[in-house]
C-alpha cells in the first residue's frame, strides 16, 4: 500500500518515512509504524534580526515545500541578498538536507546572466540556508498573470530561459523544478 503525502498527496513507497516529492513527514499506513521524533521547530526570522553578525532579515519574500527565502540585507558587503532556508520540519531529515546542500554547490558552480549567483552556504541556529543574488521584479507568472504577452516578448523570455538551462546542462545540472513563479 503507497504512502500518501498529508501535504502535496504525492504517492510514495510503503517503507517511506518523508515524501519523496515535497520532504514532508509521511503517516505510516497502520499510524503506528515507526517512532516520531518530535522537536520544537526555530521561530521564522523575524525583520530586523541578523545572522552572524551579517544578513540583516528585511522581508519574507515566500515559501514552499522546499524552502523559506527572506530578502535581507549584506550589511558587509553593503547589497542585498535571498537566503533561502530549508524548512523547519525538514531541518532535521538527512536526505533532505543533503539534497539541499546539493542544490547550493550546483548553483554555485554556474555563472551566467539569467541564473542568479550564489554567494555561500551557511547554518543559523541549526539550520542550513543558502545566501543568493536577489534579482528584484515581477515574477514570469506575474507577467503572465496580467493576458498574453505578445509574440516577440514570449520568445524573448523563452530563450533566456533556455540559454540559462543550456549552461547549466553544460555543468551536467539538471533543473527539476522549472516553473513561472
Amino acid at each position: 500500500m503507497a504512502a500518501k503525502c498529508p501535504e502535496c498527496r504525492h504517492e510514495n513507497p510503503e517503507d517511506t518515512h518523508y515524501c519523496g516529492k515535497c520532504g514532508g513527514p509521511l503517516e505510516s499506513p497502520q499510524g503506528n509504524g515507526h517512532t516520531k521524533t518530535l522537536f520544537t521547530p526555530p521561530e521564522n526570522l523575524q525583520t530586523g534580526s541578523t545572522l552572524g553578525g551579517r544578513y540583516r532579515i528585511l522581508e519574507e519574500l515566500g515559501r514552499g515545500g522546499m524552502g523559506v527565502v527572506y530578502l535581507a540585507e549584506d550589511t558587509q558587503l553593503k547589497r542585498t541578498a535571498a537566503l533561502k532556508f530549508l524548512p523547519p520540519a525538514l531541518t532535521h531529515v538527512p536526505e533532505v538536507r543533503e539534497r539541499f546542500m546539493h542544490e547550493a554547490q550546483a548553483a554555485a558552480a554556474l555563472n551566467h546572466t539569467n541564473i542568479v549567483t550564489v554567494y555561500e552556504i551557511s547554518e543559523h541556529e541549526g539550520r542550513t540556508y543558502i545566501a543568493m543574488e536577489y534579482v528584484k521584479g515581477e515574477t514570469l507568472k506575474e507577467w503572465i498573470d496580467r493576458g498574453p504577452l505578445p509574440l516577440e516578448e514570449a520568445l524573448d523570455i523563452a530563450l533566456q530561459i533556455a540559454e540559462g538551462l543550456k549552461k547549466a546542462q553544460e555543468k551536467e545540472i539538471v533543473h527539476r523544478d522549472i516553473k513561472p513563479a
